[in-house]
């Protein structure tokens, strides 16, 4: 999990930073980068380095389909 690129509303979002050390856990997407992580998406929202226009994204246990919000 090295490169990731989605398409959605706001345009493609390329993540290239290593997603592995993060499986099973929330992380919030700035830039495509990782500026923070949680167990729990409420958790990670209320980290103050977290802004309402970041991408949070579930990285998964194994390698399936991922969630964003």
């Amino acid at each position: 999990m090295t490169t990731m690129e989605h398409r959605g509303a706001q345009g493609a979002l390329v993540i290239d930073e290593d997603l592995t050390p993060y499986r099973g856990s929330w992380v919030a997407i700035r830039d495509g980068k990782v500026i923070a992580s949680a167990l729990d998406p409420v958790e990670l929202r209320d980290r103050d380095e977290v802004l309402d226009t970041d991408l949070l994204l579930l990285v998964p246990s194994q390698t399936t389909n991922t969630l964003l919000l």
